[in-house]
This record gives C-alpha cells, structure tokens and sequence, in this order.
C-alpha cells in the first residue's frame, strides 16, 4: 500500500516525463518472436527495439519475472500434477493464495525500479 500511495495506481504512473519516449520490452517467448508479432510491433510501438536488441536476462524490468517465481513457489508446496486438469486446478490454486497487496506491491514497485536502472 505504501508504494501505491508514493507513485500512484499502476496504470496511471507516469515513468518517464513523455511517455512517448518509452521503450516497449519483450521476453525471449515464441508468440513475441513471431514475425507477425515483430511487425505489429514496429507498425504500432515507436519506441520497439527489434529481437534481439534487449539485454538477455532483465528480471529487474519486468514484474511478471517475481510473479512467476511466486506462483512457481505456490506450486512446490502442491503434489504435482499429473494430468492437465490438476495442473489447472493447481494453478487456479496458486494464483488465490497471492495476495492482492503483493500484486499491488509488484506494480506499484515498478517505477523505483526503473529509476533504479536509469
């Protein structure tokens, strides 16, 4: 909540004086990758740096890294799945028990983490 009150909701927080100036990141994932996806990128995103110009491993710059990584520690307190519909059921699970206040924490941390990398 703290971090809420000092920068503001997450979808109103301004990074950068001209948000226009901002650079659209991707991970390494296939969909991204896609040509078809590059292109609507470099038609749509005038800030987009093409495939391969992002610096490899970025967690610091990309919250859903750390969300991963909690759901991930959610999962390993289940027995594993063995089927598709335990693994969503599993997932369904684990997504509950994360708290709203450490989605908003993830969030709202992110311009101090911007300006940390700047």
């Amino acid at each position: 909540m703290q971090r809420r009150q000092q920068n503001g909701p997450p979808t109103t927080v301004k990074l950068l004086p001209v948000m226009s100036e901002a650079v659209f990141q991707q991970d390494g994932a296939p969909a991204h990758n896609a040509a078809r996806t590059q292109e609507w990128c470099r038609a749509n995103l005038p800030g987009f740096w093409e495939k391969g110009v992002w610096p490899g491993n970025s967690p610091d710059l990309s919250p859903i890294e750390n969300l991963w990584a909690i759901v991930q520690g959610e999962l390993d307190k289940m027995e594993p799945a063995t089927s598709e519909q335990t693994l969503v059921s599993n997932l369904q699970k684990a997504w509950r028990r994360i708290s709203a206040e450490t989605l908003d924490n993830l969030m709202c941390g992110m311009p101090e983490c911007m300006r940390d990398c700047v």
